[in-house]
């Protein structure tokens, strides 16, 4: 038996270093994780994108952060790998056989969790969170090393296994607690702003209906029993984050809500309102996007992506790009733009964002959360 090979006592260097650099990995993975819950669930702007873990529609931490799975009892599941690691890296440095046989039963177990969750992220959610992929392959490795590297096998050891409870109990309680306490101060918020939404003035519809559409639950805009009129530049910052943000609530509300877009550059080369120059490819983006009805969506997401990018060479390349030509000249396109702008003097708007809710203006930008309870009083 004292001839058996094990990775954490004090036999094999290199394996028990690895493996020490991988439980590091697990928590530093782990803790970005939850840090990810907090912002997705707990938003202090309008809008918390995670640009390393939502790269796109596949690869995306919104989906399994957001799932039925990504917390259990109020404690993110993320957490499980700041455990692991923890418990892991106490394993490596403590060198005990109970802890190594414990250390094993406890990572075999994780290993099957994750690849059920793999499975379930790949059927039920049709992406991948990046961030688990990568504890998935660390758990993997974690495994190999000591199945590879160590003759000890799997098993239970009560000190050891209360060492492991000691350890996964003090953070899920405190993180239990501690997003029991930001759920309520949510509720209070929400509820309170939603209180205020109900009381402002009501303006009623738009006396344009805007055929540029983000959402179409019903044919006639005025239909739908949430009803978004929104006024956006393309050059304007917040107008891109409120415009990302509306991807992901229409999704939720799909079927319910009608999104209208309407076209206020913050430019005098075609508003009035505006004194000065401001942003100068304001009305020409405006125009691109206005040119086809049918694209309009597809446009309107390019030019938001490539804000940084805009200028008037990258704009006639867009318009080449979706088969278009003279956008920029057509009189048809300019008045169109004209009609939203007068909209926009209809709601006597003062600045870019600002979404008409059922009648109701709100200016600049508002977090998820409390759109979300806004919409669900209106339904």
């Amino acid at each position: 038996m004292s001839n058996q090979r094990s990775v954490t006592l004090n036999g094999l260097v290199l394996p028990n270093v690895i493996l020490i650099l991988v439980f590091i990995a697990m928590i530093m993975v782990g803790a970005y994780m939850t840090n990810h819950y907090y912002q997705a669930h707990f938003p202090q702007g309008i809008n918390q994108a995670s640009s390393i873990c939502d790269i796109n529609a596949f690869w995306s931490c919104d989906k399994a952060t957001k799932s039925e799975l990504g917390s259990f009892f109020n404690v993110p599941t993320s957490v499980v790998a700041i455990i692991l690691g923890l418990f892991g890296l106490l394993a490596c440095f403590m060198g005990k056989r109970g802890m190594e046989q414990t250390l094993k039963l406890i990572l075999i177990v994780n290993l099957l969790a994750c690849i059920a969750l793999a499975i379930y992220s790949l059927t039920m959610l049709g992406g991948l969170c990046l961030m688990c992929t990568v504890f998935y392959v660390l758990s993997g490795i974690a495994v190999f090393m000591l199945f590879k590297f160590s003759d000890i096998k799997p098993g239970f050891d009560a000190n050891s296994f209360g060492i492991f409870v000691v350890i996964a109990l003090i953070p899920s309680l405190l993180f239990g607690f501690n997003i029991s306490q930001k759920k309520s101060e949510t509720n209070k918020r929400v509820a309170s702003m939603v209180s205020e939404f109900q009381k402002l003035k009501s303006y009623g519809e738009a006396p344009y209906v805007s055929p540029y559409r983000l959402a179409s639950a019903t044919e006639d805009f005025n239909d739908a029993p949430i009803r978004v009129t929104i006024f956006s530049d393309f050059q304007c910052p917040f107008c891109k984050v409120v415009g990302e943000q509306f991807h992901k609530i229409i999704k939720k509300y799909k079927g319910k809500i009608n999104v209208q877009y309407m076209f206020y550059p913050l430019d005098n080369a075609c508003n009035s309102e505006v004194k000065r120059a401001f942003h100068q490819y304001a009305c020409q983006a405006a125009y691109l996007a206005a040119c086809d009805v049918d694209q309009f969506e597809k446009i309107h997401d390019h030019i938001f992506a490539n804000q940084s990018k805009l200028n008037y060479d990258n704009l006639k390349k867009w318009q080449d790009q979706f088969g278009l030509s003279g956008c920029f000249e057509n009189k048809d396109v300019q008045d169109v733009v004209q009609q939203t702008l007068n909209a926009g003097k209809f709601y006597k708007l003062k600045s870019t964002p600002t979404m008409i809710i059922n009648g109701k203006k709100i200016e600049g930008g508002i977090d998820t959360p409390v759109i979300e309870g806004i919409f669900n009083s209106l339904l």
